[in-house]
């Protein structure tokens, strides 16, 4: 199910607000719970209560080697995700400013001393800050790209440590890949194993290109399966694209069960 976002920016502040289900269901190596990312993704004010409810960005990082292995190709050369994330308020906020960094071509030190100086500015604030040329509605536009970028490193790294500690669920969706794929790559960007075991099985049950599929289903603009099968099978009818999404849920929900996961995670495969 796709989660629903609610994004406020201001130059005086950032506020996130998520809807929707979302979940760690018992994943180790500390990746963040429901509550826990949606907190990671949100800049809070310095003198907040809840900056120091949590771990710090690096302590959460140092336990999570999923994300930590996901965002290093974006710290810059010479750091490592240890120091670069020193000093940031949480994790959420360390890898958006890695991304906006990246993505504005910003000085990564720069914008760092922005965000976590004696005093921190937003997101937003700072971007301004260090790139005056730009409106206000491209900050926004830039902070929105960043979050969604987080977004899915948090999620990416998620699936990827439920793969590594769940062999049968690997052994499953690995055979329903094109040979030579990379169960790890292949699965990267989506939001959970239900929504990836899907494509699996509507890439091969249809005969669609599993990189055209996933292109379609988690990009930028990302659509339901259904208009998906659609736009890449045109001529298959309406009728046809549901009976055959019917078949490839039920085959969603035997490979999770199969593979012992949660009663929430099948339910959501219907």
């Amino acid at each position: 199910m796709k989660r629903s976002i609610i994004l406020v920016v201001g130059f005086g502040g950032l506020l996130m607000a998520q809807k929707g289900k979302t979940g760690g269901h018992g994943l180790g190596g500390d990746l963040p719970t429901a509550s826990e990312k949606s907190s990671a993704r949100a800049t809070l004010p310095a003198n907040s209560s809840a900056s120091n409810a949590s771990m710090t960005a690096g302590a959460r990082l140092a336990n999570n080697a999923a994300l930590s292995a996901r965002i290093q190709p974006l710290v810059p050369a010479g750091s490592t995700v240890a120091t670069a994330s020193a000093g940031f308020r949480n994790t959420g906020e360390f890898i958006a400013a890695l991304h906006v960094s990246r993505n504005l071509n910003i000085p990564f030190d720069q914008l760092k001393a922005k965000l976590t100086g004696s005093k921190p500015e937003s997101l937003g604030q700072a971007i301004h800050g260090l790139r005056p040329d730009l409106s206000r509605g491209t900050v926004k536009s830039d902070v929105r790209t960043a979050e969604r970028q987080v977004d899915q490193d948090i999620d990416s790294a998620m699936l990827a440590n439920r793969f590594s500690t769940n062999a049968t669920l690997s052994a499953r969706a690995q055979a329903l890949l094109p040979a030579g794929s990379n169960l790890q790559t292949a699965a990267a960007g989506f939001e959970n194993a239900r929504q990836f075991l899907l494509t699996e099985h509507v890439a091969r049950d249809l005969n669609i290109p599993f990189a055209q599929l996933k292109t379609k289903v988690t990009g930028t603009n990302a659509v339901s399966p259904e208009d998906a099968i659609s736009s890449l099978r045109p001529d298959l009818s309406r009728a046809t694209i549901r009976s055959e999404l019917k078949v490839a849920r039920q085959e969603t929900k035997t490979d999770l069960q199969a593979s012992h996961i949660s009663s929430e995670e099948i339910a959501e495969a219907k």
